[in-house]
């Protein structure tokens, strides 16, 4: 009989970003799965509002990932009585669309310690001792298309997202002695609360032509769940240190 890669029923997993947007599509897919989860998000009352439509299983933490020093010993003593892990997902992370002649500098700093700093120090967390459990550990990044290609006024967004795919392949060679395996999601445009609070800067022209540019339309975020799932499951577990575009065909053009 073939094993049913898509029974979560004993596998744990901590996801950031939960309270909205793909976390919390992330979170109510994998719950559903029978999954046990850690929620994190820096909004409590966003949390709180998905793990009402979570398991019983579920927890959450509401904590400010841009606190890298206090990533350490937060989440870590949550863990501890949350139970060791088999998996973990950085969703959160913050846009910033601006000229280079406007960056500045605070900003830029802000974006890069929630999108790609805290990556690498919740994966210190994740790959401690007794953190988590040794039977196929999976570590999941989500980038963003503009970590693979260009983007005007984006500069501080995709150096903050293609941060993450050096990341995962250098992660990905260092841990496989461990057996834990890390990947990434870079999702094309998705229909949610960030693309709303994005897309308001732009002009109806260029929304039209963001839609042209996936062949298959904007992405929801249930299908970035599915592809943050896959690479959870063990229907992976020969997957390490890849990029997986999930874009509508954004970057096959």
């Amino acid at each position: 009989m073939h094993k049913n890669f898509l029974d979560f029923s004993e596998k744990s997993i901590l996801i950031t970003g939960a309270g909205s947007g793909i976390g919390k599509a992330t979170a109510l897919y994998l719950s559903s799965l029978n999954a046990k989860l850690l929620l994190l998000d820096i909004n409590e009352a966003s949390l709180k509002e998905t793990l009402k439509d979570c398991n019983e299983k579920c927890d959450y933490l509401a904590i400010d990932l841009s606190d890298i020093h206090g990533i350490k010993n937060t989440v870590g003593d949550k863990i501890k009585s949350f139970g060791a892990l088999d998996g973990m997902v950085h969703i959160a992370g913050i846009p910033y669309v601006s000229p280079l002649k406007t960056l500045n500098t605070d900003t830029v700093e802000k974006v890069l310690k929630i999108n790609t700093v805290a990556a690498l120090e919740l994966s210190k967390v994740f790959t401690k001792h007794k953190n988590y459990k040794l039977e196929n550990p999976s570590v999941v990044f989500i980038s963003s298309v503009y970590g693979l290609v260009g983007s005007a006024a984006n500069v501080a967004y995709a150096m903050s997202k293609s941060a993450l795919h050096g990341i995962t392949k250098s992660l990905a060679i260092e841990l496989a002695p461990k057996h834990i395996r890390v990947n990434c999601v870079a999702p094309g445009f998705i229909k949610t609360e960030m693309l709303d609070n994005v897309s308001g800067s732009f002009d109806n022209e260029y929304n039209d032509r963001l839609n042209q540019l996936h062949p298959l339309g904007l992405g929801e975020a249930e299908d970035i769940a599915y592809g943050i799932t896959y690479l959870l499951s063990d229907m992976s577990k020969w997957v390490t240190g890849s990029i997986l575009s999930v874009d509508g065909g954004f970057t096959a053009q």
